[in-house]
């Protein structure tokens, strides 16, 4: 018995043209993306840590992740009040890409991660319970973006022109 494999062929290339247009319909967009909390939030917010957040998302550096870059400023408030990071500017390297079970920003070695919930043509929301920030020498970094640790937390930032991420 021969089996015509023309139409299994036709059928796995529409199946894969589906699967790649949904990927590329929830595709971590690049962009710069900034939020800079006003005293005023941050006194109605004492557990927040993050006065300032901003988060370069570019180009493809692998098939299927983006090169990241997050800059936070720390506020002496909530777990980092009195620290050394207090008020410290902290950087750190992500890969974003959707090969996860959805839009997903990775720090190397189990640094933590973060998850993009919702994303228009004017900001991001993304959540993380664990996403460690700043150069350490070891894998990870200095601080956590969580104000609790394994508890949620989310921020809202908006796109901004490309010239705020400008040397990130």
């Amino acid at each position: 018995m021969r089996i015509n494999m023309k139409p299994c062929m036709s059928a796995l290339a529409a199946a894969m043209t589906v699967m790649a247009s949904a990927a590329l319909a929830s595709d971590i967009r690049p962009g710069c993306y900034e939020r800079v909390y006003s005293s005023s939030h941050l006194a109605s917010h004492p557990a927040q840590h993050v006065a300032a957040i901003r988060m370069k998302v570019g180009d493809w550096i692998t098939n299927v992740s983006r090169d990241t870059r997050m800059e936070v400023v720390f506020a002496n408030q909530g777990k980092l009040r009195g620290t050394a990071e207090a008020g410290r500017t902290m950087a750190q390297f992500l890969f974003c890409g959707t090969e996860s079970r959805g839009d997903r920003c990775q720090v190397e070695c189990d640094g933590g991660s973060l998850d993009v919930t919702k994303q228009t043509n004017d900001y991001m929301v993304f959540r993380t319970r664990y996403l460690m920030v700043g150069d350490a020498q070891s894998c990870g970094g200095y601080v956590d973006l969580a104000e609790h640790p394994g508890q949620w937390v989310s921020y809202k930032l908006n796109r901004v022109s490309a010239s705020a991420c400008s040397g990130m």
